[in-house]
């Protein structure tokens, strides 16, 4: 380039004049120019900087000039970013971005992302602002836009856009107004913020709305999934959620704030452990330099976003591993400039993540400065807690739990003091209550630092002392809190610790009792396993000998209080402690045998007793409380032992006298017996001295505080006497005879007394004590084998006797009716209690057989259950004592058996009891547990009398088996099988038992089928346990007999086994119960009382031992199976099972693999009966709560509580339970669902694959079963499942692979079957389940269900439809007969499926589609939208494609084409909202359809619109054009030619129906925005397309839509011609209004012809509209001149024919004619005008009296309804010839005459509008004669005088303001004429006429007119 063409070109912009030769210039030149600028030598290059300057003059000048964007783009960024031009290039770029066009500045935004990537940093703040003035000065952009940017392969753009984005976001625009202070926005450096600013240059620095409008257009980019898909990288969309959440926190644009938020939960999910993500979230929140920012040093972020970030951190496990960081995070969010209340409780919770999750080095490292902060944060600057807010209350208790978690994570920071712990518990007393819960929760988190391992001793004593001091505080959590720590840091040998949860029992909060409970109760492990870890007998006695010694010695008496004092002289507190220390005593007594013996074979449950504080009940317990009073004996001071003191602190509970609290001093006297019955001798010799204070219990009112207090004077007077005689010394008889003896007398006085009711208690005492002690005394007596008199005791002797006659006379007393109970059941346990040792030799007074004969009168007589039960005791202890009496006692219970009636069921047990007693004597176990003497039995009776009673037993027998079993008395055969059962149970090892064996065996079979369940059960229960007792050949024998009973052998021959058979029993048994007969014949059994079939429980368990293969189990099973209400009874609990469970065991161990199933299954059988029976055995076989526990290993032991059971034998169990469930039973049916569902509870899913379709299919045929209890067995099975099911399903939190396999698996096994089978059973019941299962699963299973999402949708959508409710189908045909609209029926149905679960699980689904399941899903879609029955079917369907268009746009792209072309056939169904709906859906896929789709779509719209009849339907086609115009705008204005663009909205618009017309009009506003002028400054001849070809259309309606249509187009060309300058020819817009003449009016003129028809007006209104518009154009067209005039005669024909509105409208358009074209046709035009006025307003004059009101008549008559619009005919008529009056000449005097005088006529008789008229009109016409001169003599022609008369009328109008005002105006005309003519004579006379009329408008009410009037007065 040369010097010389530079100048040639700076010549040619000098002489550019106009913008058009500029643009040239600047188009062709400009690129060039700069090109040059590099290459060219220094001259030319200066004078083309020269040039440059003057363009640069030359474009300030002409604004209007546009760049080349894009030419300049691509020249400038495809060179290096050095050289001379680069810095003008970006210059021109900035000015290029302040006028380029939108779709320019589209095209710019990836090109300046470019440059802003690749050019050094001087270049980057210039094109920094350039591309943010683009995305400013652009359109929103669209999704096709925002794909153009390709974010996928070019990253670098993505990046640098994101990172502008979020430093935007963070910027804030400085309220000062001096640029010099603006400070730096937070999360920005200095430098940063200038680069986003231009040095505070740019126009969002100044201007908060385009600061606003900026950011909203990022939000809209950023968030934009099609901008941002999936396969960018994972870090971008990291920093794009970031800068989204900078845009959220925006504190001053409201809808930036909503925008970033509602982006943020559209968005994919990011990974919060990402390095990258969480570095960035560090930087943000501390500031410093970014990584990968050269932009300086940033300040960190604003609260509100700080608040965020803290949000994410507390959700990522990789950010608790940078120790640094996290600290500084934590101490900023607490104490940081800035910080808030939000921040603060958020920095706590992010602290207390970091103490969770961090590791341990970190957190040990950090442990000092956390510590330092959480009390910073707790005590420092803290208000009281009376004025603490709530956000200040969350705070604290954060910190307070996260205080807690730390010392949890670091014990070493609190072990060394117990400030810590003090600190916390004293908050209890200075925080609120709602502190307080996270003050305790936060002691209880730093518990496990507290554990008695970590801390020292000295520790522990400070603990325990301030732990005791805690536990008076008034904040129960503080007690709480107190005890918890006392249970865990204290072992449990430590007994002060022991001591505080003693003192914890007092406590009034029930939650704190059972703490201490916990804390107390002794556990099995520690008695088996680790006795070492038990408190020290010792030391517990000393400690508590200790605490109680001032109640001990008297000095301080026991107290009970309602709110008990923490001290042991509380009797609670002291009570507690008692049962503590009986507690200790037996565990340890527990722990001695199990040492001594090397082994205990017991089941844990059994040592409950040791906490319970129940009385002593079986061998083990009073051997461990003997084996502990023992060992006690042995320990003490060398004065008395520890036992000795045991029972002082026992003794001291009775020097009390004022605790009146029966069950505690019950529970102390049976401290006090165990002590002194179990003990040695010397326990009850020491407490001889203190009988007296269990005297003074005897007037207790509480028979078993009286009866201890009896049974401990029993022990101490035998033992007392015991001493005196074998003592070396001599006895002190006198001490006998006197003291005792007299005491003995009192007691006897005491007792024989008559009866008084106040003192019936003691009374009652009395006796007792007289008993037991007659008792204890013979006993010592018996021991010493001598005699009162040998002793020197005669008064002792006399005084038992009188004892004695006293009990008889006692007895015959309790026979009668009128004795107390209470005496009567005294006198009879008083009597037992005399006779149980015999009476006497030496005693001849009274004998055994009186008592026998007087209790048996007790017997028969007594009504009360409790004398009864005392009297049956009696006659058991009369034979225990005179085993010659037994054979009486059977042969009286014999005869009594059978009158017992069902109320008195308990007696056959107490009798049983009394039998066993009396027969078994000391080998009765029920004998053996109330002996209470310090003597073993055969020291009392000898050897060879503590034996059972043979002769007795044989006569027993032999009337059970020969008599009783077989009566017919049902009550004597429930006799005969619980005295069998009694003695068996009570009595096993008694020699004399085995020869009855085998006849027991018998008898008891037979009894098994009896009608009597009790029976049956009771037989059950006493065969099992003679089957024990058995040799083996009778054992056989009991298996054949039993075969025999259930129908085996019944033909005869050889018994199976005898001959050497082994297995011929076992196979005959399994043979019976296999074969297709029945077991038991029920017309052989027959039925229970409440018609239940008998014997199914035997049933059950004969087919469970054929299985087994041992026929011989049968009688361990029924040894284990009991279940009856009675066994349950306080007789019946008596008779467990425990000493049989290890036989049992023992024997079915070999059989386990083929019982469990079975057994399993049977557990579950619907027979109560048969369930608690299986239960007992699967208990007692393998443990209480084993249902879930399996065996041990294959040769192993048998499997106890504990080992997994049902997954050992997995397969087993459910082949038996599926196979169940198919059978024809239906017990066997609902037994196998029952245990299915308890199976499947739990089980391990990898276990359930195999048989999970199987289970599902089996469980859905049982909940479609034809017995009701069955499917409710089936509804309970598949409620198990199914919430295994979705808990299996159910993804965890963290990654786990193996998990998610197990998952899948169950997921490809049920959603096939559910969606095939489930949902569309038959099956109503079947048919629901599943889909509440499926939508659980939806819910719950996430990402697990994406590849069946397709089919479950389909499903679903489906199911809308089928599960509706039968009511919404029957409105939809019978909605009118209900007053419910179609409507109504139709949106209450849409919304119910809107708010469905089905919907809901719909969109979950739609969560976790992928490309792969969309091609699935899209033709299932397809299907439904085509073919789908139902409404609500086909709504959901729409709603479906809705959302997938709004969460996941760019599955839906490929598809959209497909989808919207299925639902374009749907849009003329009947259902108005469903319309709306699939109309939506069409919107929200408008953007993604390609152009040619959306054309076609278009094209069928306008088919359907013209091809449809219906306006609902044809309404469609506007909805569909609505929700374009909401959703895609830019497509429409994109689309302006063709079928269904702008033509058609345009017609559509006017559509005769106002709802269809509304719809299109939607779209029509989006055109007028889009377009603006060009709709009618383009192609005009497209829009006017279907009005035109529609005007002459045979519809009428069609006619009138397309000339309102046209009407339309012609107001716009109107409007758009007079925004312009006259003058300019060339704008386009004066060629569309040629183009509207031309075409327009000539087919609008042949529309007009022809005959009048209904809606011409509106074509001849159009017409005349357009005359007007185009006036112009069709007075320069010769071809269009003659329009106007055809048009004027046109409405000259219409005006004489019609109805009167149509004539008015005629006569209206005519004066529009007129008035717009100006058209002089005067002469035409008067003639028919003037008389339509003549003869409609006559209508008026032949009625004066309706004077002005005519236009408000009410008559019946059809021309007085007609008379208003005619009225309103006059006015439009005299409105028109006011219009038409001449211009161009003037009237002739006829003319202005006859004019004149109708006016006047109309103006004098006419109501208010058309007076109006006429004067208005009768103005102008004076005004036209005004100019037309004197010489027309016009002025005299009108008749002033009449004139001025009709003025004079209507100024006296007084009504209508209007009136008067139109009647001053033709004042003022007429004082004009009057001017005019004022040289005429004529004339003279007018002046003063007018102002006399004048005057009357002076005088007006009105100022307006009365002013005007002054005004004309003035210049006239």
């Amino acid at each position: 380039m040369t010097v010389e063409l530079v100048e040639n070109l700076q010549l040619r912009f000098a002489l550019a004049q106009s913008e058009e030769q500029l643009q040239k210039l600047i188009t062709g030149l400009l690129v060039p120019l700069l090109d040059k600028l590099d290459i060219a030598s220094a001259t030319v290059r200066t004078k083309i900087i020269a040039l440059l300057g003057q363009i640069n003059k030359k474009l300030k000048g002409n604004p209007g000039v546009k760049i080349p964007i894009d030419s300049l783009l691509e020249g400038t960024f495809g060179k290096e970013a050095t050289g001379f031009s680069q810095g003008f290039r970006l210059m021109y770029i900035s000015m290029a971005v302040e006028s380029a066009e939108d779709q320019q500045l589209a095209t710019a935004i990836p090109h300046l992302l470019d440059g802003i990537q690749s050019r050094p940093s001087s270049q980057q703040t210039t094109l920094t602002t350039s591309l943010l003035m683009a995305i400013w000065r652009g359109p929103k952009l669209s999704e096709t836009q925002v794909r153009e940017f390709d974010f996928v392969s070019k990253v670098h753009r993505a990046v640098v856009l994101v990172a502008l984005a979020r430093d935007i976001f963070l910027y804030h625009a400085s309220q000062s107004k001096s640029d010099s202070q603006m400070p730096v926005s937070a999360g920005l450096s200095l430098e940063r913020q200038a680069l986003l600013t231009n040095n505070s240059k740019a126009r969002w620095t100044s201007d908060s709305q385009v600061l606003q409008q900026l950011k909203e257009r990022l939000v809209h980019i950023i968030g934009s999934g099609v901008a941002f898909p999936i396969e960018i990288p994972a870090h971008i969309h990291e920093q794009r959620l970031l800068a989204l959440l900078c845009a959220s926190c925006d504190p001053y644009f409201q809808q930036v704030a909503d925008g970033g938020k509602d982006t943020i939960k559209r968005m994919c999910r990011v990974d919060y452990d990402s390095v990258s993500f969480v570095n960035r979230l560090f930087e943000m929140f501390l500031g410093g330099v970014y990584t990968g920012d050269s932009t300086g040093n940033r300040s960190p972020v604003s609260a509100a976003v700080r608040l965020k970030l803290l949000g994410y951190l507390n959700r990522s496990e990789l950010a608790t591993t940078s120790y640094q960081r996290w600290t500084r995070v934590i101490t900023e969010s607490l104490f940081g400039t800035g910080t808030t209340v939000k921040l603060r409780q958020q920095g706590v919770a992010f602290l207390l993540w970091t103490i969770n999750r961090a590791p341990s080095d970190q957190v040990s490292q950090a442990s000092a400065l956390l510590l330092q902060l959480i009390q910073k944060t707790l005590f420092e600057g803290t208000t009281t807690s009376a004025t603490t807010s709530l956000g200040e209350d969350v705070l604290r208790g954060s910190a307070y739990v996260a205080y807690g978690t730390l010392a949890k994570r670091v014990p070493a920071l609190v072990l060394d003091n117990l400030e810590h712990l003090r600190l916390l518990f004293d908050a209890f007393t200075s925080e609120t209550a709602s502190v307080r819960l996270s003050v305790q929760e936060g002691l209880l988190a730093m518990l496990p630092a507290y554990e008695s391992n970590l801390i020292t001793r000295d520790i522990r004593d400070q603990m325990s002392e301030f732990l005791r001091s805690q536990l008076d505080s008034s904040v129960y959590q503080a007690r709480y809190c107190a005890l918890r720590y006392v249970i865990s840091a204290f072992p449990f040998a430590d007994m002060n610790a022991r001591w505080l949860c003693i003192l914890g029992l007092a406590d009034a909060k029930p939650e704190i009792q059972l703490l201490a409970k916990s804390g107390l109760a002794i556990r099995s492990t520690l008695m088996l396993e680790r006795s070492g870890d038990l408190p020290s007998l010792q030391d517990a006695i000393l400690f508590i000998c200790d605490k109680a010694s001032k109640v001990i010695d008297g000095s301080q008496p026991l107290i009970s209080e309602n709110r008990p004092k923490l001290s042991i002289a509380n009797f609670s507190v002291y009570s507690s402690t008692l049962g503590f220390c009986r507690s200790l005593l037996l565990a340890t007594g527990v722990a001695a045998i199990k040492k001594k013996r090397g082994e205990l074979v017991v089941d844990p449950a059994d040592l409950e007793f040791v906490n319970e504080h129940l009385a002593l009940s079986t061998e083990l317990q009073r051997n461990s409380m003997q084996e502990a009073l023992s060992g006690l004996e042995s320990q003490g001071e060398s004065s008395k032992s520890l036992a000795a003191s045991w029972l002082e602190i026992i003794g001291a509970v009775l020097h009390t006298g004022q605790i009146a609290d029966s069950v505690l001093l019950s529970k102390v006297l049976m401290y006090l017996v165990e002590g002194l019955s179990l003990g040695s001798q010397v326990l009850s010799l020491a407490f001889f001295e203190n009988r007296r204070l269990l005297l003074s219990r005897l007037d207790t009112h509480n028979f078993e505080v009286q009866l201890y207090a009896a049974q401990a004077m029993s022990v101490i007077y035998c033992v007392k006497l015991l001493s005196d005689v074998r003592s070396d010394s001599t006895v002190d008889s006198a001490f006998w005879n006197e003291q005792v003896a007299a005491q003995l007398t009192e007691l006897l006085a005491s007792a024989t007394a008559p009866v008084q009711p106040k003192l019936l208690d003691k009374q009652q005492g009395s006796i007792i004590a007289l008993g037991y002690i007659a008792h204890g005394l013979q006993a010592a007596l018996k021991a010493l084998k001598r005699t009162w008199a040998d002793m020197g005791m005669d008064n002792i002797e006399r005084a038992l006797t009188s004892i004695q006659v006293a009990a008889i006379d006692g007895l015959r007393m309790a026979g009668e009716s009128s004795t107390h109970p209470a005496i009567a059941t005294a006198w009879c346990s008083a009597a037992g209690e005399i006779c149980q040792l015999g009476i006497t030799a030496d005693m001849h007074s009274v004998s055994s057989a009186q008592f026998m004969a007087t209790s048996t009168t007790v017997v028969k007589s007594a009504g009360n259950p409790r004398v009864h039960e005392t009297a049956l005791t009696l006659l058991s202890d009369i034979a225990l004592g005179s085993p010659d009496m037994a054979l009486e006692l059977i042969e009286f219970l014999q005869s009594t058996a059978g009158s017992m009636t069902k109320k008195q069921l308990d007696m056959h047990f107490k009798t049983g009891e009394a039998l066993a007693r009396a027969l078994g004597r000391f080998q009765c176990t029920l004998v053996n547990m109330n002996w209470v003497f310090p003597l073993k039995p055969a020291e009392v009776f000898g050897d060879e009398a503590v034996g059972a009673n043979a002769a007795g037993i044989d006569k027993l027998f032999t009337a059970v088996t020969t008599k009783m079993s077989r009566s017919t008395n049902m009550q004597e055969r429930q006799a005969a099988a619980i005295w069998t059962l009694t003695i068996v149970q009570s009595c096993p090892g008694m020699d004399e038992l085995v020869p009855w064996l085998s006849k027991l065996h018998s008898c008891l079979c037979m009894l098994l089928s009896d009608r009597s369940e009790l029976t049956q059960e009771v037989a059950s229960r006493a065969l099992g346990l003679i089957y024990s007792l058995g040799d083996s050949s009778l054992k056989e024998e009991m298996v054949y007999s039993l075969i025999s009973l259930f129908g085996g052998n019944s033909g005869g021959g050889r018994r199976p086994g005898v001959d050497g058979s082994a297995m011929d029993v076992q196979q005959t048994l399994r043979q019976q119960i296999q074969s297709n007969e029945p077991l038991l014949e029920q017309e052989s059994l027959g039925q229970t009382p409440d018609g239940h079939a008998i014997n199914t429980t035997y049933k059950s368990i004969l087919s469970l031992a054929s299985d087994m293969q041992n026929p011989s189990l049968v009688y361990q099973f029924m040894q284990l199976a009991t279940h009856t209400a009675m066994w349950n009874s306080r007789c019946g609990a008596a008779y467990g099972v425990a000493n049989i469970i290890e036989q049992a065991r023992g024997a079915i161990q070999p059989y386990m693999k083929s019982m469990i199933p079975k057994l399993y299954r049977y557990t579950y059988d619907p027979s109560p009966q048969t369930q608690a029976a299986m239960k007992s055995i699967w208990n007692a076989l393998l443990g209480p709560g084993a249902s879930r526990d399996a065996a041990a290993e294959a040769g192993g032991e048998l499997p106890t509580s504990g080992a997994n059971v049902v997954e050992r034998y997995w397969d087993a169990i459910i082949e038996e339970c599926l196979a169940s469930m198919g059978q024809r039973e239906w017990k066997v049916r609902e037994s196998g669902c029952n245990a299915l569902a308890s199976a499947v509870s739990g089980a391990d899913p990898e276990l359930m694959v195999p048989y999970i379709d199987k289970i599902w299919q089996m469980s859905f045929r049982t909940l479609d079963d034809i017995k009701g209890s069955v499917r409710e067995a089936g509804l309970k099975m598949c409620q198990s499942m199914a919430t295994a099911t979705v808990t299996w399903c159910t993804p965890s939190s963290s990654a786990n692979a193996a998990r998610d396999k197990q998952a899948q698996a169950i997921i490809n096994g049920v959603i096939p079957f559910l969606v095939d089978k489930g949902v569309n059973s038959d099956a109503e019941d079947v048919r629901n389940f599943s889909m509440g299962l499926l939508l659980k699963l939806c819910k719950a299973s996430g990402r697990y269900l994406s590849v069946f999402a397709p089919a479950i949708i389909e499903r679903l959508l489906e199911s809308l439809s089928n599960m509706e409710s039968q009511t919404a189908n029957y409105l939809t045909f019978h909605a009118d007969g209900h007053g419910v609209s179609q409507e109504q029926l139709e949106s209450a149905r849409l919304s119910a499926v809107k708010s469905s679960p089905i919907m809901q699980g719909v969109e979950t689904l739609l969560e976790y589609l992928t490309p792969e399941s969309m091609e699935a899903l899209v033709p299932k879609l397809q299907n439904i939208i085509r073919h789908g029955l139902g409404l609500p079917a086909r709504a959901g369907c729409a709603r479906t494609v809705v959302i997938l268009c709004v969460k996941k746009a760019e599955l839906v792209r490929p598809f959209a084409s497909a989808l919207v072309k299925a639902i374009s056939g749907s849009l003329t169904e009947s259902s108005a909202l469903q319309r709306q709906a699939w109309a939506a859906a069409i919107g929200y896929m408008a953007p993604m359809l390609t152009a040619n789709m959306f054309k076609n779509m278009l094209k069928h719209l306008e088919k359907v619109y013209f091809d449809k009849y219906e306006d609902e339907v044809r309404g469609a086609t506007g909805l569909v054009l609505e929700q374009l115009a909401q959703r895609s705008p830019e497509r429409l204005c994109e689309n302006t030619s063709g079928p269904g663009t702008v033509s058609f909205v345009l017609f559509g618009c006017w559509d005769t129906s106002e709802v269809v017309g509304k719809a299109f009009q939607s779209a029509w506003q989006e055109y007028m925005l889009g377009l603006g002028s060009k709709l009618v400054t383009g192609d005009l001849l497209e829009v006017l397309r279907l009005p035109l070809a529609h005007i002459a259309a045979d519809s009428w309606s069609c006619r009138i839509q397309s000339a309102k249509a046209i009407a339309d187009v012609a107001r716009m060309v109107e409007r758009e011609a007079r925004a312009i300058d006259a003058s300019n020819l060339n704008h386009p817009i004066v060629a569309g209004v040629h183009t509207l003449a031309q075409t327009a009016l000539p087919e609008l003129v042949k529309a007009s012809r022809g005959r009048m028809w209904p809606g011409k007006e509106h074509v001849l209104g159009t017409l005349v509209k357009l005359c007007v518009v185009c006036s112009g154009a069709v007075s320069a067209d010769h071809e269009l001149q003659g329009i106007p005039a055809a048009v004027c005669d046109i409405l000259l024909k219409e005006m004489k024919q019609g109805e009167i509105p149509y004539r008015r409208e005629i006569v209206k358009h005519c004066g529009t004619l007129v008035e717009g074209v100006g058209l002089d046709v005067y002469s035409q035009l008067s003639g028919p005008l003037l008389q339509l006025v003549e003869q409609f307003g006559a209508t008026t004059t032949k009625s004066p009296a309706l004077g002005a009101n005519a236009m408000d008549i009410d008559d019946d008559d059809e021309g007085a309804l007609k008379r208003p619009q005619q009225l309103m005919l006059v006015a439009a008529a005299v409105k028109t010839l006011q219009l038409a009056l001449p211009k161009t000449q003037h009237l002739s005097s006829d003319e202005a005459g006859r004019l004149a005088g109708t006016l006047q006529n109309v103006a004098h008789t006419g109501v208010w509008n058309t007076r109006v008229a006429s004067l208005e009109c009768l103005t102008a016409l004076l005004k036209h004669c005004a100019e037309a001169g004197p010489t027309k003599d016009l002025v005299f022609a009108v008749g002033m005088t009449s004139v001025l008369e009709a003025v004079t009328a209507c100024a006296a109008e007084g009504k209508y303001v209007s009136v008067r005002t139109a009647a001053l105006g033709t004042l003022e005309a007429v004082f004009g004429a009057v001017s005019s003519a004022s040289a005429d004579s004529r004339a003279a006379e007018w002046p003063g006429a007018a102002r006399g009329v004048l005057e009357l408008f002076l005088k007006d009410p009105v100022p307006s007119i009365s002013d005007r009037a002054k005004e004309l007065a003035t210049g006239k």
